[in-house]
């Protein structure tokens, strides 16, 4: 049988290996690929999808606690409260949140008695289901088409009908009896705005499109020109994948995902679906040109390997054919030792037969490494025990020096009697998060309150009391808060809270709320029970307002607020 040269045989084994594991490499590089960007663009839908139902329930949910604010003034319950100037509260509303179309105060018969700009006053509306809703609690109608308001208010651009979201909440008097509902239409192109602000013009122009569906799976919005469109079968798959293929009515194939509206906080929803889909063709164009691009990376690595293969066995073989010469020079006085003869190489076969003569050589050498190696291993086992200890104890140093540090940071940024955070780290946080909202455009409020008669209780019942008056604020102050909020003790009794992705309305309700929590407090005292009041002042970051301004404007309203007779909740509202 005729013998390979090692140059031979490692070109030939070098070229074949290289060409399978290229291919097969390529097949499985653009499989993995390939699932794995399916996989990225039906999350990236589903996400897509889940930012629109978030923001639908956020809307609504704001919507709703602003109508309930209203209620809670004590100006609408006030029977004796002209209703000019209850109607400016509205109209204010109206014109601040232009997808209030309409808002209105019902007595309990169903007569419109005010509403912003007089619209429908005096119009009997006890048959609609806002109202009857809103008689025993607070009440959000799905959408529906304008009834008494179709003929009122101007058109839409795009010919659609004009359709509304109503919330609606019961106002109840000083006596605490019911005096009417407070009701609000939003007009449904609001959610045409939430589309626009969640689907960017990016998106829209690589075919993503966005459907939003009642409970019933009706089209409450869809597309220009896709108003009557007809859903496919099989919807409910969509909600448990990330993305779903489905044939269409028109015949295409789509990329699906379903999401639904799952309410926020005590507002369950109304049960919406949002739906998201994507043709087929463009959403795995990226999957296309990748598998091509992973293909053509492989044939090219096959070629490269060949080529190297070549390379690197003319490298390896004259090498060994060099080895195995200088070895036969190394025969001569050397006992003969077990090497292995039928070697398949003519190269090896010379290597063999010059390792015969270099192994009693390398015998006696060995003999001799045996034992220094005994007396060397004795050496570093006591050098490693020696090192491990000065290891272990520089360990324990470091970690002392870390929790000190931590220490350290903790009280240069706390207030020590509230364990608030401390005016400096206050403006360092602010900062932050104006910055955050500045560049995403969400949300920003900002409340200053302080103790009423704070001196007062120093003097009456000691600076002990006084510390534990502070410590009992700053506590319920955490209780109230989310974790994404800042609170600071700014000095004595003034405090101050930042809260970020929230509106004027919804930080003037959680200010009221902490409001009633510390006047309900109770502090004992041997000279008799410490009760106490605190004043708010709220107010909005607006774009282009800078942090001290905004904190100028709540420290404004907290003097409005004193100046009326503290133990109340003012904002600062522009005009």
């Amino acid at each position: 049988m005729s013998r390979l040269s090692l140059r031979t045989a490692l070109v030939l084994a070098f070229s074949i290996v290289s060409v399978l594991m290229a291919i097969l490499l390529s097949y499985s590089l653009g499989q993995l690929a390939s699932d794995v960007a399916r996989r990225d663009i039906g999350t990236a839908l589903r996400e897509l999808a889940g930012q629109m139902a978030d923001r639908l329930d956020l809307g609504m949910y704001e919507k709703l606690r602003a109508v309930e604010l209203i209620t809670s003034l004590r100006q609408v319950r006030d029977p004796a409260a002209a209703p000019s100037d209850n109607r400016a509260v509205l109209e204010k509303l109206r014109h601040s949140a232009g997808e209030v179309a309409w808002i209105g105060f019902a007595d309990p018969r169903g007569k419109v008695i005010y509403s912003a700009d007089g619209v429908l006053e005096g119009a009997d509306v006890s048959a609609r289901p806002w109202f009857a809703g809103a008689l025993r609690g607070a009440f959000v109608g799905d959408v529906h088409e304008a009834k008494l308001l179709a003929k009122m208010l101007p058109a839409l651009a795009s010919g659609e009908p004009l359709r509304f979201v109503d919330v609606a909440a019961p106002v109840y008097g000083l006596d605490g009896k019911l005096r009417g509902v407070i009701g609000a239409h939003l007009s449904w192109e609001w959610a045409r705005s939430v589309e626009r602000t969640v689907f960017s013009a990016a998106r829209r122009s690589q075919g993503v499109e966005v459907f939003v569906l009642n409970a019933e799976g009706k089209v409450l919005l869809a597309p220009e020109g896709l108003a009557g469109v007809v859903l496919p079968p099989g919807l409910a798959q969509s909600e448990q994948e990330t993305g779903h293929l489905l044939r269409w009515p028109d015949g295409k194939d789509y990329l699906t995902t379903l999401v639904r509206t799952r309410g926020l906080e005590d507002y369950s929803g109304l049960g919406w679906w949002v739906l998201v889909r994507q043709p087929l063709a463009i959403a795995y164009a990226p999957v296309l040109r990748l598998q091509y691009l992973v293909l053509a990376i492989g044939v090219g690595l096959a070629v490269l390997f060949s080529l190297f293969g070549l390379w690197l066995a003319g490298r390896v073989a004259r090498p060994l054919a060099a080895l195995g010469d200088a070895a036969d020079r190394l025969r001569a006085g050397e006992l003969a030792v077990q090497i292995p003869s039928e070697l398949r190489f003519t190269e090896m076969r010379q290597l063999a037969n010059s390792l015969r003569h270099m192994v009693a050589a390398l015998k006696t050498e060995q003999d001799k490494l045996s034992a220094l190696n005994a007396s060397l291993e004795d050496q570093v086992h006591e050098r490693t025990e020696l090192l491990n200890l000065a290891n272990e104890h520089l360990l324990n140093s470091l970690e002392e020096r870390q929790q000190l540090v931590s220490k350290l940071e903790t009280l240069a940024s706390t207030d020590s009697l509230s364990e608030l955070l401390n005016r400096r780290a206050f403006h360092e946080r602010a900062a932050i998060e104006l910055a955050r909202s500045s560049r995403q455009g969400t949300a920003l409020s900002v409340f200053i309150f302080d103790i009423d008669h704070f001196k007062r209780i120093n003097d009456s019942y000691g600076h002990e009391t006084g510390d534990q008056v502070i410590v009992e604020i700053a506590r319920l102050t955490r209780d109230a808060l989310r974790d994404v909020d800042v609170a600071a003790r700014f000095g004595g009794e003034e405090f101050v809270v930042l809260l970020p992705d929230t509106a004027l309305m919804a930080a003037l309700q959680v200010a009221e709320r902490l409001r009633l929590a510390i006047a309900a407090l109770t502090l004992p005292h041997e000279d008799g029970p410490v009760r106490f009041s605190s004043s708010f002042g709220v107010a909005e970051w607006v774009d282009g307002l800078s942090l001290e301004k905004l904190i100028s404007r709540a420290d404004q309203a907290l003097y409005r607020a004193k100046n009326s007779g503290r133990n109340r909740s003012e904002a600062w509202l522009l005009g």
